[in-house]
Order: structure tokens, then C-alpha cells, then sequence
């Protein structure tokens, strides 16, 4: 499980000359920016202590990216802080802040306490470095603890800071400070330093490169790309992605959806992310800024015909901006937003799609159901446009994804590949081991 203390930080030392009413409002002000990331990111609020917050990640529900939700949440802490930072100060004249500390290790999850008195909170050693980790941070920033940076490296940048002592350890703990996400994360699955070429997937890269032939011809195709995790749907789209810029180096589209786990609710959430990849937009971006973003972006992309360009940015900056319009236009119906939104997009791709173009939407049993329903809106235009849609999802039926396949071999048949991944066999195993780890005489039970 992963632990995160927040600690709120009075630098002015005014607060004890404010009323307590008054304190208790800006407390409860920054409880709202503090928690609601907590809760995003699919975390558990343990406990309030006065000005401060124990949250865990890994139960009472356990993700496999407990760490890096950990981590996102305390940057979207400090960000939604700093904008609560100057409306205190303006008004109070305070300089509030807060401080982070993660960890991640083993802990017991029980309820504490008297039976009147029962409290549901993590106890362990991993909560204790959680809070040393906190109280040797400086105001605005986030430390993590050695376990926790070894599970999130590859996806952020950080500051070594050396060791620090905390008791109950007998040795000093690493301790990293979080710059904020990287621009170009590496892998985090596999083995780190080690790679390996592609074993067992012959007969599934003979029928993408198939795949990937029609489409140069100017036939869209689909292809749902399923399996269970670990099974290398990465793997083969990256494979995808080699041979496609090979056969077409300078002409060569290739866009990248990614489902995320926590933002599964979120409306639109698989398309918002990729904008925010691409174009650098942020969510809250005002009106003009998330226009100069988009407009930059389509020009860099290369959309050079000014009808394509105008329908590119009309249907991103509606995509982007969803919930504000639906904030901003109430008299007209959430169904009436997503069907201009969804038109637009449509029309954009037509527009944008006048050479082959491929585009993945990976993790899709991730997505959220307005993502996976705008796909399904947009599936027709392989019969019109060289558009190869690669949709790579676990066999999981009751997700959302599922209806991709559905929709695929029912309305498309003759423009549909499936590809099920299953594990290797054993000689392909035994190839691939071989092919990592270089290591010659290794026994035979290590090896199995």
C-alpha cells in the first residue's frame, strides 16, 4: 500500500491572530482542494488531524498503480493549492502551503478504537516513513521515500536528496523530491535494461503487416488487438508502429489514445488526455489559451488545408472543453453537447484523413463509456477514409471496450482482423529467457 501525509505550512505565523471561525473556513477551503485529487485518483481518506491529511492508496481497493496514483494526486495537491495560496493571502493576508510525503510498503488496514470510538485507519511502518517523509520536506513540494520511487521512476522526474534518519529504522532512507510528471515516460512494465527481439508472434505480425498493406492501399481497417496483462499488446503495437513508419517514413500518421484506470468515470477522458499529451493543454486552461494551444498543435501536425485546420480545432477545443460548455450552455441538453461533439470529431477526421493514417487506442478496457461511445460513432469512416483503427484491450466483457469487437465483426467483417494473444508456449518461452538474461548454463529450474 502507498501513504501520503499532507501537512498544511503557516509561514507568516498569522493564523493564531485570525478567529477560530475564520481559521476553521480556510482549513476547510483547502480540505476541498486537498481531498478532491485524493478521491480522483481513487484513494481513501483515513484521517483529518487538525491541518493535516493520511490518505492511502491500496484499500480498501487495490489498483496496480496505487504508487503512481499516489504521486498524481499530490501533484494535483500543490497545484490546486497554489491557486487556494493567493485567494488566502489576498484575503488574510496568510502564506499557506503544504508539504507531502509518500511511501509504499506493507501495512495493516483495521478499525481502531473503542466500540463508541472506532477509527478505520493503516497502521505499519509504511505509514510512519510516509510521515517522516512529510516533516522533512520543504513547503510546495513532494518527498518520496526510496520504495515508492523504485515503482514510479520510469514516470516522473525527481531529485535525489540523499538519506534521511527516521526512527524506528536502523538504516537512513533514500529520499527523492517529485519535479513532476515526464514528458516522455519509459516503460514501467518488463525487465528494466533488458530487451529481447519479438518470440511467438510470427503468425500475428504476418497479419498486421497484411493489415498495414490494405491500409497503404487506401483500405480503413479495424483490429482488435486482446489479451490478458503481460501478454504484449504493448509489444505488438510498438512492432506496429516500426513497420508502418518504414514502409511510410515522411508520410506517416500515427496517434496514440491511452485508457488510464482513474480516469475511467471521467467523461470523454481517453480523448481529453490525448489533447493534454499533444497539444500540452490543461484541463482548466481558460477559453483563449486552450484556442492558441490547439491551433498551435494542428499547424504543427501538419493539417495544412484551412477547412480540415477549422474543423481539427473547433472539434478538439469541444472535446477538451465539454464540461465547461455544458457548464456555460444549461438550456441545452447534455445529449444535444455530445452530439455536436461528436460531429465534429467525425467531420475533423474525414477532413484530417486524406492519407493513410493509423491510430491506437491502447489499455481501452480502461476507457471511460463516452470515449469508447464516440469511437464507436467515429468506426464508419474506414468505409471512407485509409484509416486503420487499433484498439488493444484485455478480454474483459462487461467493459465498455467490449462493444468495439462487437460492433467490429458485425457491421465490418471484411475490414476487421482480431488478434487474441495467448501465452507462449514453452520453446518460445525457453527462446525469450534465453534472449533476456544472456546468461549461459543457467540451470534448468531457475530457467523453468
Amino acid at each position: 500500500m502507498t501513504a501520503l501525509f499532507c501537512d498544511m505550512v503557516n509561514s507568516t505565523g498569522l493564523a493564531e491572530q485570525l478567529d477560530p471561525e475564520e481559521w476553521t473556513e480556510i482549513v476547510h477551503g483547502a480540505f476541498n482542494h486537498l481531498n478532491a485529487p485524493i478521491l480522483r485518483y481513487e484513494g481513501t481518506v483515513a484521517r483529518m488531524l487538525g491541518d493535516a491529511v493520511l490518505a492511502f492508496f491500496g484499500a480498501p481497493v487495490a489498483h496496480e498503480d496505487d504508487p503512481q496514483r499516489a504521486v498524481l494526486a499530490a501533484l494535483d495537491m500543490l497545484e490546486g493549492m497554489q491557486r487556494y495560496r493567493e485567494e488566502v493571502r489576498r484575503s488574510s493576508g496568510l502564506d499557506l502551503d503544504v508539504r507531502i510525503g509518500i511511501n509504499t510498503g506493507p501495512v495493516v488496514v483495521a478499525d481502531i478504537g473503542l466500540p463508541h470510538a472506532m477509527e478505520h485507519t493503516a497502521l505499519g511502518d509504511a505509514v510512519n516513513v510516509a510521515a517522516r517523509m512529510e516533516q522533512s520536506a520543504a513547503p510546495g513540494t513532494i518527498r518520496i521515500s526510496g520504495d515508492t520511487y523504485r515503482l514510479v521512476a520510469p514516470l516522473f522526474d525527481v531529485e535525489p536528496l540523499g538519506e534521511i534518519e527516521v526512527k524506528g529504522k536502523s538504516k537512513p532512507v533514500p529520499a527523492y523530491r517529485v519535479i513532476g510528471e515526464k514528458a516522455t515516460p519509459s516503460r514501467i512494465r518488463g525487465v528494466d535494461g533488458a530487451s529481447a527481439p519479438l518470440v511467438g508472434r510470427d503468425h500475428e505480425i504476418g497479419q498486421l503487416d497484411e493489415v498495414l498493406m490494405r491500409l497503404r492501399e487506401g483500405q480503413g481497417q479495424i483490429v482488435c488487438l486482446i489479451g490478458e496483462a503481460g501478454l504484449g499488446k504493448s509489444r505488438l503495437v510498438a512492432e506496429i508502429a516500426e513497420s508502418w513508419k518504414a514502409i511510410d517514413p515522411d508520410r506517416a500518421h500515427w496517434y496514440e489514445l491511452t485508457g488510464v484506470p482513474y480516469d475511467a468515470t471521467r467523461p470523454f477522458g481517453l480523448f481529453q488526455n490525448f489533447a493534454r499529451r499533444f497539444m500540452g493543454i490543461e484541463l482548466d486552461d481558460p477559453k483563449e489559451v486552450i484556442h492558441q494551444k490547439v491551433t498551435q498543435s494542428v499547424r504543427s501536425h501538419g493539417v495544412e488545408d484551412e477547412d480540415a485546420f477549422a474543423l481539427c480545432s473547433i472539434a478538439f477545443e469541444r472535446m477538451i472543453a465539454a464540461r465547461q460548455l455544458h457548464d456555460a450552455a444549461r438550456e441545452f441538453p447534455a445529449e444535444v453537447i455530445r452530439q455536436d461533439i461528436y460531429e465534429k470529431m467525425r467531420a475533423a477526421f474525414r477532413a484530417t484523413c486524406v492519407r493513410p493514417t493509423v491510430m491506437v487506442a491502447e489499455d481501452l478496457h480502461w476507457a471511460d463509456p463516452a470515449s469508447v461511445d464516440l469511437l464507436l460513432y467515429l468506426v464508419s469512416l474506414v468505409e471512407e477514409v485509409p484509416l486503420l483503427l487499433v484498439c488493444a484491450f484485455r478480454p474483459d466483457r462487461q467493459a465498455p471496450s467490449w462493444k468495439i469487437k462487437q460492433r467490429a465483426e458485425v457491421d465490418f467483417p471484411h475490414r476487421y482482423t482480431e488478434i487474441v494473444l495467448r501465452p507462449l508456449d514453452e520453446e518460445s518461452t525457453d527462446q525469450l529467457v534465453s534472449a533476456l538474461l544472456h546468461i549461459k548454463n543457467l540451470p534448468a529450474q531457475v530457467r523453468q
